[in-house]
């Protein structure tokens, strides 16, 4: 048999499927019907079933210390893993494309597994049999349509069927095209097989079989080139989900790598077990990526039959691993080794499937079996040192996700009887979801609504019961939030209208008494140039004074009440104004002011104060040459910006009292102020974004 045939499939970057309808399932024109699973799993069962004779046919043949014999546990590697997958693909609800995909490792399965039965069967059939010469040509053909789609059109069309593009379905013709020729090629080829006797194929030719293998290996090289090249590109291109399942394949692709170029290194038999092992682990780890990480989005009782099949697939490859390492030191003896290695598989499976059980529960499940560990591990995150109470519904979201790996989760909250999502976690939460009350002293401030599992069309009950705890458990936070909210949008409200009062009274002050107060002091100084009499020109003079000193007093009140030329000019100019007052050997202050409309007073006040206590840092502090300061309207919030070139903050530097005021100027309205450095990594950056006030006058 030809010494090309042991190469690695390499490792593929899959590809997000993610198109749903409204029922949140694949989109895609048609599903999986049933006639084409049941066509997918008779020749997977037959396939798995030849592999597994094959095994046990060397195994037990005394026939093991023949050339060809420990090829037939790889091609078994390839013929028991790769159907089960294809078996799990055909009964999901995926794409054409993706269905494709799994009706080409069926194909190489199939093939696979015969070719294991025919090289065990013509190692222990009588040599001079006709039937022995006839297995023989059929091994020298199906190995290789078991072996180079692998390699060619698996990396070309994982994860969903599809190729990257038009440029790639020559690769793939020149895959399968190659692949045939090779395969008549191969065949045909003129080489013995070497069992208990050199046996010769009926049919041979090498003519012909060269005339079929030089173009067959001539278009499967490109090929071959043409997957690692889709391997880069989706590699390249994948992110999020993608990037998990790319790395849940690399090391057994990179395993099967190295086992496969250390072939002549490692001493027989433990070369050829090491690549069956490391070829098995190929497809379990495609059966992780479709299972964990929702590849195909099978149903879930898919997915754990598939766990389960891949469990079995492991479990005799233990059998048949103990045992051929039995043969190897005690001999060839069939019945010593076969009852020694079932002694060790029965040993080691009732704690090992014990674990792996466990182990698929929590992977599919989390820790619904441990409802303490949940309550215990929310605990632990709610009494985290410095939580803010707005990041409660965030860590409850998460901890739910993570824990009982659920579809979503969403925190609602009660403020003001009006109904707040407040936090979510995972995909989105579907209307009508099943919903969990926080209940604090009698009284519901909000709910917890979750999504089933992908694959779970309803909430199972035992999730129920957990949830219904964990709402128990978080409702005080919830409640503190709500109170926090709830004093939050008091402050907002009493700040709002502090600053539209003092907007009236700077205005009636400025306008009424102001201007009545300077209408006197002209009736008073017109009378004092009618009046001869000094004493009286003396208290008119006295009584001028006294009302040019109350104009100023009320000048001084109004501007204390509101920034100066807020309420005149507009919030724009008055910051204009204000940059133009500062003063600073090579400073240049530039103030960029789009259209901006009524933002309110409140909004208006906290904006100017920050702009300038923001502007007098900087000259304080900073050393800066060029500061910009911009205003602009996002949505329903201002957003202040002040960018400068000094110094920057440097490490270790606190609040200083001008940060600090800044802050609690953002905070009292419900905005937020971000300090930071710019992408130039010197200077400062600070942020105000201000929600517009809600009540204007």
């Amino acid at each position: 048999m030809p010494t090309l045939r042991r190469m690695p499939a390499p490792d593929v970057a899959p590809r997000p499927l993610r198109r749903r309808g409204a029922g949140g399932v694949l989109s895609a024109a048609g599903g999986a019907p049933a006639t084409g699973a049941i066509a997918t799993l008779v020749p997977a069962v037959v396939a798995v079933v030849a592999s597994v004779v094959a095994v046990i046919v060397v195994l037990t043949g005394e026939v093991w210390s023949l050339a060809p014999a420990p090829q037939v546990l790889v091609d078994a590697a390839v013929g028991l893993g790769f159907p089960v997958i294809a078996v799990g693909i055909a009964v999901a609800e995926v794409t054409a494309g993706a269905r494709t995909l799994g009706r080409v490792m069926l194909v190489s399965g199939v093939a696979a597994a015969f070719a294991a039965l025919c090289t065990a069967l013509a190692l222990v059939l009588p040599p001079d049999a006709t039937s022995t010469a006839v297995l023989v040509q059929l091994q020298g053909w199906l190995w290789v349509p078991g072996f180079f789609p692998l390699i060619t059109l698996v990396p070309l069309l994982y994860p969903d069927g599809l190729l990257l593009g038009r440029g790639w379905r020559l690769a793939a013709r020149c895959a399968v095209v190659g692949t045939a020729l090779l395969s008549v090629g191969v065949c045909l080829y003129p080489e013995p097989f070497l069992g208990q006797v050199p046996v010769e194929k009926p049919v041979t030719s090498e003519t012909v079989a060269m005339a079929f293998t030089v173009p067959g290996a001539l278009l499967v090289g490109p090929a071959v080139l043409a997957g690692l090249a889709a391997l880069v590109v989706r590699v390249r291109s994948s992110h999020g989900v993608a990037r998990r399942q790319v790395a849940v394949l690399v090391v057994p692709a990179a395993l099967l790598l190295a086992v496969t170029l250390a072939q002549g290194a490692i001493p027989s038999p433990w070369d050829v077990l090491a690549q069956a092992v490391a070829i098995l682990l190929l497809p379990l780890a495609i059966g992780v990526a479709v299972t964990r990480h929702g590849l195909y989005d099978l149903d879930l009782a898919v997915r754990r039959a598939l766990v389960a099949a891949s469990l079995a697939v492991c479990l005799a490859g233990l059998y048949v691993s103990a045992l051929a390492l039995l043969r190897a030191f005690l001999g060839p003896g069939p019945t010593a080794g076969a009852a020694l290695a079932a002694g060790i598989t029965g040993v080691v499976l009732q704690p090992l499937a014990k674990r792996l059980s466990a182990g698929v529960d929590r992977l599919y499940y989390g820790e619904r079996a441990d409802p303490y560990a949940v309550l215990a591990l929310l605990g632990q995150d709610l009494a985290t040192a410095g939580l803010d109470v707005s990041s409660v519904p965030d860590v409850v979201c998460d901890r739910v996700v993570t824990s009982l790996r659920l579809g979503g989760a969403e925190v609602e909250l009660d403020v003001d009887h009006e109904r707040r999502a407040v936090a979510e976690a995972g995909g989105s939460v579907p209307e009508g979801a099943p919903a969990f009350e926080f209940r604090h002293r009698g009284e519901v401030v909000g709910r917890l609504r979750v999504a089933p599992r992908p694959g779970e069309r309803r909430l199972d009950p035992r999730d129920a019961e957990i949830l219904a705890h964990v709402a128990d458990q978080a409702a005080p936070a919830l409640a503190a939030l709500q109170l926090h909210q709830q004093l939050q949008r008091s402050r907002q409200a009493l700040v709002a209208t502090r600053e539209v009062e003092r907007r009236r009274l700077r205005r009636e002050l400025h306008d009424g008494l102001g201007a009545t107060l300077a209408g006197m002091r002209l009736q008073v100084e017109s009378a004092r140039r009618l009046v001869g009499d000094a004493t009286a020109q003396r208290l008119l003079d006295g009584t001028g004074e006294g009302i040019a000193q109350a104009v100023a007093e009320v000048r001084h009140i109004c501007e204390g009440l509101r920034p100066p030329g807020v309420d005149d000019l507009g919030l724009g100019r008055a910051i204009a104004l204000a940059a133009d007052r500062v003063r600073a050997p090579g400073l240049d202050v530039t103030v960029e002011v789009g259209s901006l409309p009524d933002v309110g007073p409140a909004s208006e006040a906290a904006a100017y104060r920050i702009a300038a206590e923001a502007l007098a840092n900087v000259v304080r502090h900073s050393g800066a040459s060029q500061v910009t300061v911009s205003l602009a309207v996002e949505d329903t919030v201002l957003v202040l910006t002040i960018e400068d070139d000094g110094v920057g903050l440097q490490p270790g530097d606190g609040r200083g009292v001008g940060l600090t005021s800044m802050h609690h100027r953002a905070e009292e309205l419900g905005g937020r102020l971000v300090v930071s450095t710019p992408t130039s990594l010197r200077g400062t950056r600070i942020q105000a974004f201000l929600p517009i006030s809600e009540v204007s006058s």
